[in-house]
């Protein structure tokens, strides 16, 4: 992911990120260290890995704020992170 992952970019790509979860073999790595801005439509993306079932979704390079989200929504300690 990059930029600004909000509501916006959920309506775009939630469908593509459902089939590629369902493909998945293994835990799904997200690269989030060039995202800027993130709202409840991305946070809703990064849940969707979580109910992908399997191992915990990897995620690689989280910003602060992001991980402040996370920490607020309950869910930060569901992922693993990687610097």
């Amino acid at each position: 992911m990059w930029g600004e992952v909000d509501a916006a970019v959920q309506d775009r790509s939630e469908g593509d990120l459902v089939r590629s979860l369902e493909r998945a073999d293994g835990p799904v790595t997200i690269d989030l260290s060039d995202v800027t801005f993130m709202d409840s439509g991305g946070l809703r993306l990064l849940y969707l890995s979580l109910l992908a079932g399997g191992e915990a979704p990897v995620l690689v390079g989280v910003p602060e704020r992001i991980k402040d989200l996370l920490e607020i929504s309950g869910v930060l300690t569901q992922f693993t992170l990687v610097d």
